[in-house]
């Protein structure tokens, strides 16, 4: 498989993630992902340095499996919290989508991105980069890792998975 086949691949799971969290589709989202998988938004620790270790070290967001996240899902979607009773509309943007590594059953990837939200008459908008690791074969491939990080920290006084 080459290089450009590789990229389209990946790029075709990114973009698919963003639409499943746009649309809310959330069975179709966390289908995405493997059992074993990382979701991790590291927190910043100086103006120019994220946190590195979520084990020992802030985060803004940290799941270490699937289940995890699974479990943000149905939080999301019972609108017990009332942060949850109206979500926001969003639109995520990917792009500058670079894969950096790739070998038979694995694929390392670097894209930029922003979301603009939308809930209540108030626009918000977050940005910043995400690295990627997939899993799986041609044709076949699941996120196994996904770090956000958000150089736009200055969030509002809520945000979610679906935001990021």
């Amino acid at each position: 498989m080459s290089y450009l086949e590789r990229l389209d691949e990946a790029q075709r799971l990114l973009f698919d993630e963003a639409a499943a969290l746009d649309q809310r589709r959330w069975d179709d989202w966390l289908a995405l992902y493997t059992e074993d998988c990382e979701f991790w938004v590291p927190a910043w620790k100086s103006e120019h340095a994220p946190t590195a270790d979520p084990a020992g070290e802030v985060s803004l967001v940290y799941y270490d499996s699937r289940v995890g996240l699974q479990e943000r899902v149905w939080r999301i979607q019972s609108a017990a919290a009332p942060a949850h009773r109206l979500l926001p509309r969003t639109c995520h943007a990917v792009h500058n989508v670079r894969l950096l590594d790739a070998t038979d059953d694995r694929l390392v990837v670097h894209a930029t991105w922003r979301v603009d939200s939308y809930k209540e008459k108030t626009a918000t908008s977050l940005f910043g980069y995400y690295d990627y690791q997939l899993a799986g074969r041609p044709g076949a491939w699941r996120i196994a890792r996904k770090k956000i990080t958000l150089v736009s920290d200055c969030v509002p006084s809520y945000f979610d998975v679906y935001q990021v």
